[in-house]
């Protein structure tokens, strides 16, 4: 790919305007959540654990509601990675699968072609995109959808929950919570 087609494509998508997400998708909810590091989803379900230096939050991605808080700083966990985390309420004998600040990753695609893009435009700001239709941040036939960004906190984790019904963008300092319902 050459330089300047690259540059075309940053530009294009740096002018996007900033939107809401597109039907189906609604936001659900969402928190501000001091110090959070983590987030990872049950399996198989929209059912999210957030994990922060305040303890850790159990939300259902379906409804934005809370299900649990924990306030407990400091809590046993034996994957000194950081990369899993004991569940709390009625998921305190789940361990979930973290992404965020040690690394890691939640799904980037939907089954049905949904996909989150994130991209640091201008560096060091990420960007979140969501396309459909499987189409790609090169194409410009209009399925591309600007969200939001991190600023002004720092970036964590963005994906799809296992369902694909729901997904979440995670900073620093909160988490944005969006649903849709199948028709």
């Amino acid at each position: 790919m050459s330089n300047k087609y690259q540059q075309q494509i940053r530009e294009r998508i740096e002018r996007l305007p900033y939107t809401n997400a597109p039907s189906p998708w609604r936001i659900a909810g969402g928190s501000g959540v001091g110090g959070l590091t983590n987030v990872g989803f049950a399996d198989g379900t929209d059912e999210l654990l957030v994990v922060s230096s305040q303890g850790r939050g159990l939300f259902d991605c379906l409804t934005g509601e809370r299900l649990a808080r924990c306030y407990d700083e400091m809590f046993e966990n034996r994957d000194e990675s950081g990369m899993s985390a004991p569940g709390i309420g009625k998921h305190e004998n789940t361990i979930f699968r973290l992404a965020g600040l040690q690394g890691g990753g939640l799904p980037l695609s939907t089954r049905d072609g949904w996909r989150i893009h994130v991209v640091q435009l201008p560096w060091p700001t990420h960007v979140v995109f969501l396309t459909s239709n499987y189409k790609e941040l090169t194409d410009d036939s209009g399925y591309i959808t600007k969200l939001c960004n991190d600023e002004p906190c720092t970036f964590r984790a963005a994906g799809f929950s296992p369902t694909g019904l729901s997904f979440v963008f995670a900073t620093s300092g909160e988490v944005t919570i969006y649903t849709r319902h199948m028709a």
